[in-house]
């Protein structure tokens, strides 16, 4: 995808190329710190948009974005009564094209893979197509079957009796035609009493990661990132604490861009912006909402814009360094990361499968 920079790229570039020709070698000057905090925010927003520009060109990207299909949507979302773990589904299964004449037990559907190889892990081989359609999982075709696509979980865990209460673990490889694509790690859980915790990450092959966490009960917190190695690109988070049983909450706001972070808490109504952990002075801050909320909450979801304003009455707004094409990327991402429709219409539905003949099999035996 073509995406179109901040205006203020190819400044930052010369200023840069500028302060570095001016250093010697055994300089310890800190490159940023020549930079004022106007231009070291177009320097991070220029990063950050290079970072999504590279996710979205990846394979992995293609992976954590697939769409369910209209067949899939018309499902509904919903959980299965059952308690299983990687020791119930361990092996390596690949898939046939056409189906086999045995069922599962709970003649839910039709077996697609066969079960090739032991191994102490839950390995899928499937055709790329397939994967990236999920709908066309049970669908026959005339094409060649090349099992090119293979998912490799090394720990799953999927517990579900009825009712609220609810516990899913699953930490899986990805390759594609023996290259490998990325790792995608979830944890999450609903608990009696509907205290709902999530976690996911999704590590791409290009050294990038993003990932997304909810904690909603007593306390609702969100936080998105994206990383690079050990490197925060961006990083937001949002805590809101009620205050007994009136209708007030504490707000707790954060968001980084590299060295920069900005804050904000409700109990003092009061916003700063850090740079290197050091507070900055004479920058005004307001939170600007968009017309089209999103999740109402975050800049990423698009449901939040911070304006800065400097003492000599220039302004700025987030978006608008980051540009709106990576905008439009990163709601992407991040909702993705909420639902992977991959894991749930393959992963965890040939779990089912393999679990369900497992069990038919042992009260056979």
């Amino acid at each position: 995808m073509c995406m179109k920079k901040s205006i203020f790229s190819f400044g930052m570039l010369l200023l840069f190329s500028a302060v570095l020709w001016s250093c010697s070698d055994d300089s310890d000057n800190n490159l940023e710190e020549d930079l004022s905090l106007v231009q070291l925010m177009e320097v991070k927003a220029n990063a950050l948009s290079d970072a999504v520009v590279d996710i979205s060109n990846s394979k992995g990207f293609e992976i954590i974005t697939v769409e369910d299909g209209e067949n899939l949507k018309k499902g509904g979302d919903y959980r299965f009564e059952m308690d299983i773990t990687l020791n119930d589904i361990k092996g390596v299964y690949d898939y046939v094209q056409a189906m086999n004449e045995e069922t599962t037990s709970t003649k839910m559907s039709q077996k697609r893979f066969n079960k090739v190889d032991e191994s102490d892990n839950f390995v899928l081989r499937l055709p790329k197509e397939k994967a990236m359609k999920p709908w066309q999982l049970y669908v026959e075709s005339d094409d060649e079957i090349i099992n090119d696509f293979v998912i490799t979980t090394t720990d799953y865990k999927y517990t579900y009796s009825g009712g609220i209460k609810f516990d899913y673990l699953l930490d899986s490889k990805i390759e594609i035609a023996e290259e490998k694509v990325g790792e995608l790690y979830v944890d999450w859980s609903i608990s009696e009493n509907m205290n709902f915790e999530y976690e996911s990450k999704f590590s791409f092959d290009n050294d990038y990661a993003v990932g997304v966490e909810f904690t909603l009960g007593e306390m609702n917190r969100y936080e998105f990132s994206l990383t690079k190695g050990d490197d925060i690109l961006f990083k937001e988070e949002v805590e809101i604490k009620k205050n007994g049983d009136t209708e007030e909450a504490e707000l707790e706001y954060s968001i980084v861009l590299g060295s920069i972070k900005i804050v904000f808490n409700s109990e003092v109504d009061a916003y700063k912006v850090y740079r290197n952990n050091v507070l900055q002075e004479g920058a005004t801050i307001v939170i600007v909402k968009h017309e089209n909320d999103g999740d109402g909450i975050a800049f990423c979801r698009k449901g939040r814009d911070i304006k800065i304003t400097f003492d000599d009455g220039t302004g700025i707004e987030l978006s608008e360094l980051v540009s709106e094409d990576t905008m439009e990327l990163m709601d992407k991402i991040f909702s993705s990361m909420y639902d992977m429709k991959f894991v749930k219409h393959i992963v965890d539905k040939v779990a089912r499968e393999v679990y369900y003949t497992n069990l038919a099999n042992s009260n056979v035996d």
